[in-house]
């Protein structure tokens, strides 16, 4: 790592090539994200650049140009540390000149995967064409946010993501019946299919995961030596590992191998209720009992896959769906059948005598997509689908659940565990919605110079709006986490109010304000003092004896007001006194302006919990030493 961090605050000519997790969008005709060096300054090189903007394309493109090497910001460092050696960032400095296309086997399947991601939007309506792209091919890049934020509130977004679902039920398809001895060339095209899916899709974790542990199944095949799932899975983890040390910090990482350990466990719970449940040998007619015992793995897998998954969700600060097992178990099933007609579609649509067929094949597929969508939609509907949940006191429930599992395990009682954690769950559910009666949280959302405050209280909803499209959009997705989709109150603390559709069900406008100052009892017991004068306007909320301030501008009061916390964005003023200063910089432009005061940072979403009358904490903010 020295001599290439020895290269920060340099301009070298580069030769680059255009990593796959380029954006596609390009702004101002310029793209973001890796770029592999091949060559520096004539001599060979090999390592990973990040950069923010340059002339660019598609991935796989290659060209020369100058880059100004800087080391990577702390920041932009935490998102792309997994992504094996990003750290260093590259601004293009000019000289731009095109080389050819990569020829390196990742771009051709890249570029391969996007001729069929088209080929599959020609035959379906565009909506539902990016939808099957996604769901075969992993091809996200058109699908539309409201689709994605659909399946996401549903709990089904595993389906969006190639995984090892997709796996088996693609490769199942080779599987025979019944067990040959002789039968090896089929486990070696088996094979072969897996691997080329895999390299097809991009190689995400997930299908690592899945795909390796479908070729050490296959190849206790081909020995007629048994396979153990379990053992193949910590296989492959170690294997990931060796590849990138960072592997297991990643989310889908995490989720991948939990969701197979849920799996598993409902495999062992099968079993077990095979065998003494419903026995062979029962007076339950053979029909009956393997209907039961099918519908009840169905739900098993659901709800424990689900549950496995849960603690990462939360952990990661990431929400969950309370319709995640109702849905899963009304759509997953579908999922073979579209991926089967997707292939044949592609197939099919190759040769023009066979066009009638593909046609046919690609209006069912369009009906069956179009049900999925319909039934994911409803889902995403439901009152508990957004479902919030407080991480560490989550956290702390799922593991004293954890414990009494073990408990009832050793004690050989785990058939009395399942009522004795419903009537925990229930205790824990009641005590913490009683703990988060009239607590009010804000949090400070957007564009780290200048972002909005959101205040919640009892399901209800206030935003002090600082301007910008994209705060407006970080604020709907925050509260749509957090299950409150709806603004109950706006106050628009612009100077110059722009054309934004807020859709809140009450607007304030400061500029609008004839009065320099106004108050108003908002949320439950919440003041809001609102001051506009001069060139700026200022937001005041008490919250019994605490107070925060929000301000847009820079205000000039007679008298100074003296608050708690001042949530700071790109200017302070004199007319502010407060304890404690929140920002979302670590280097703000007013930083030595700060003298008593105590300095807080945070650089995503950092928040307040105040319960009234009795305390105020901080969440997701660290102390910032002043120079």
């Amino acid at each position: 790592m020295a001599p290439v961090q020895a290269l920060a605050g340099q301009i070298h000519t580069c030769t680059v090539v255009v990593e796959t997790d380029a954006e596609t969008s390009f702004q101002e005709g310029r793209l973001r994200g890796t770029l592999r060096v091949q060559e520096m300054d004539g001599e060979p090189a090999a390592f990973v650049v990040y950069c923010e903007a340059f002339p660019g394309n598609t991935a796989g493109e290659r060209f020369t140009a100058q880059f100004r090497m800087e080391l990577l910001e702390e920041n932009r460092y935490t998102m792309n540390y997994k992504s094996d050696g990003v750290f260093l960032q590259a601004e293009y400095a000019g000289a731009y000149q095109p080389l050819g296309d990569s020829g390196a086997l990742r771009f051709a399947l890249f570029r391969l995967r996007q001729r069929w991601a088209a080929r599959l939007q020609r035959w379906l309506p565009s909506n539902l064409g990016q939808l099957e792209s996604a769901l075969l091919l992993g091809e996200r890049a058109d699908l539309s946010d409201a689709a994605q934020d659909a399946f996401r509130a549903a709990g089904v977004s595993h389906l969006l993501a190639v995984s090892g679902l997709h796996v088996a039920l693609l490769c199942g398809v080779f599987t025979p019946g019944r067990r040959y001895r002789f039968q090896r060339p089929l486990i070696l095209l088996r094979a072969a299919l897996v691997l080329f899916y895999m390299l097809l899709t991009g190689l995400p974790v997930s299908v690592q995961r899945a795909g390796l542990v479908f070729l050490l199944a296959l190849a206790g095949d081909f020995f007629l030596q048994p396979v153990d799932l379990l053992t193949s899975t910590g296989a492959v983890a170690v294997l990931l590992g060796l590849q990138n040390a960072y592997a297991p910090c990643d989310v889908g990482f995490q989720l991948s191998f939990c969701a197979v350990l849920g799996v598993q466990a409902a495999a062992a719970l099968s079993r077990w209720e095979h065998v003494c449940l419903w026995p062979e040998k029962a007076d339950t007619p053979f029909w009956l009992r393997k209907g039961l015992l099918a519908a009840a793995n169905a739900v098993q897998v659901t709800v424990l896959a689900t549950l496995a998954t849960l603690p990462v969700l939360i952990a990661h600060g990431m929400t969950a769906s309370g319709a995640g097992v109702l849905s899963n178990l009304l759509v997953v099933w579908m999922l073979r059948y579209l991926l089967l007609l997707g292939l044949a579609v592609l197939v099919l649509g190759t040769v023009p005598l066979l066009a009638p067929v593909a046609h046919l094949c690609s209006l069912v597929l369009a009906l069956w997509l179009q049900v999925l969508l319909q039934v994911v939609t409803w889902c995403a509907s439901l009152p508990l689908a957004h479902l919030y949940l407080p991480p560490r006191y989550t956290l702390l429930v799922l593991a004293v659940l954890g414990c009494l599992a073990l408990v009832f395990r050793l004690a050989r009682r785990m058939v009395w565990y399942l009522p004795a954690s419903l009537v925990c769950t229930l205790a824990a559910v009641t005590l913490g919605v009683w703990a988060q009666r009239d607590v009010v949280t804000i949090a400070l959302v957007g564009a780290a110079n200048n972002p909005c405050a959101v205040c919640t209280q009892n399901g209800q909803t206030l935003v002090l709006f600082r301007g910008g499209e994209s705060n407006l959009r970080a604020v709907r997705e925050y509260l749509t986490g957090r299950g409150l989709p709806d603004i109950d109150l706006l106050v628009d603390l612009r100077q110059e109010p722009g054309t934004l559709s807020f859709g809140a069900g009450m607007l304030l406008t400061l500029e609008e304000q004839e009065e320099p100052f106004t108050s108003h009892a908002v949320l439950d017991d919440v003041v809001l003092d609102l001051y506009h004068k001069g060139s700026g306007n200022l937001a005041v909320l008490g919250i019994a004896d605490r107070h925060v301030a929000v301000m847009a501008g820079h205000i000039q009061l007679e008298e100074p007001l003296l608050v708690d916390v001042f949530c700071a964005a790109g200017a302070l003023s004199d007319s502010v006194q407060s304890n404690t200063v929140l920002c979302c910089t670590r280097g703000p432009a007013w930083l030595d302006q700060v003298e008593g005061e105590e300095l807080l940072y945070g650089g995503e979403e950092p928040a307040l919990v105040l319960r009234p009358g009795r305390s105020m904490t901080y969440e997701g903010v660290e102390q910032l030493a002043l120079q």
